[in-house]
């Protein structure tokens, strides 16, 4: 019995040597093109970004400060009489080639902001099994017609 118990306490420890968990931050920065119909009080629009980011703070060993990587977003954006609602997901890459997805929705928004929560799924290599909610603060300028968009992600993880 007393060898039972050691064995399974010593998997518990080794379960939760190999468990990480933490928080990081990244600035992310991109173009958005989006195709809108346009139904008088009512617009319907896809939207695509592609953003190159950037995690400025993390104590997660699989996202450093300093990593990088780039992510294609798609999206959608319904706004009836002024009230907007969307969301869609990112599929991003490292430099390494390992994979994540973020699913996001859409927030409080203004022409110059929008903020949002999202969910941080892990796909291949370091972040497989990488989980955990986030938000998103995002600013827009609109320059020679195209919208420039920069955001501010935090999201708490999990592996």
């Amino acid at each position: 019995m007393k060898k039972i118990l050691t064995a399974i306490v010593c998997l518990i420890s080794v379960a939760s040597a190999v468990a990480e968990s933490g928080q990081f931050e990244a600035v992310s920065g991109g173009v958005v093109t989006a195709i809108t119909n346009d139904y008088g009080n009512s617009k319907y629009s896809i939207t695509n970004v592609t953003y190159s980011t950037l995690v400025i703070k993390s104590n997660v060993s699989f996202l450093p400060v300093g990593a990088m990587g780039v992510s294609q977003c798609l999206g959608t954006v319904t706004v009836e009489n002024t009230n907007a609602s969307g969301g869609g997901s990112c599929l991003a890459s490292d430099t390494d080639g390992d994979k994540w997805r973020l699913n996001y929705v859409r927030g409080n928004s203004t022409p110059q902001s929008l903020t949002g929560t999202a969910e941080f799924i892990g796909l291949t290599g370091k972040f497989a099994n990488v989980k955990g909610p986030c938000n998103f603060d995002q600013k827009r300028l609109v320059k020679d017609g195209a919208v420039h968009v920069t955001s501010l992600l935090k999201c708490a993880v999990s592996k």
